[in-house]
């Protein structure tokens, strides 16, 4: 049991709640967020506040904020996020790394 779970205030059983509610909802789903990408990424529980966990895309897209209030979609879609097939968490490795779908820029100065 978390130090939140343990709290009765007003505020952390609205926390409580809502980590328990996301979590139920992703739970053999997969996320799909708001927006023109629309990516579908695998789910992983990561510590938010107070030792509660919150669902989040695999690949550490970051989550949009409407997100958190309920904004995501929980699908059964195939996951179809390059970062999320590839298992790899570093959201700044380059997409060429993963699937060469896209150019990396040469910022090395001149040496001219």
């Amino acid at each position: 049991m978390t130090a939140i779970e343990r709290r009765r205030d007003p505020t952390s059983l609205l926390l409580k709640g809502l980590s328990e509610r996301e979590c139920a909802r992703f739970r053999n789903r997969n996320l799909r967020q708001p927006g023109h990408g629309r990516r579908v990424h695998a789910v992983e529980l990561r510590d938010w506040i107070g030792g509660l966990k919150l669902p989040v895309p695999a690949c550490h897209q970051p989550l949009a904020t409407l997100a958190l209030a309920g904004d995501s979609e929980a699908v059964t879609a195939a996951v179809d996020c390059a970062r999320c097939l590839a298992g790899n968490p570093d959201p700044f490795t380059p997409l060429t790394v993963i699937d060469g779908g896209q150019l990396t820029l040469d910022l090395r100065p001149d040496t001219e």
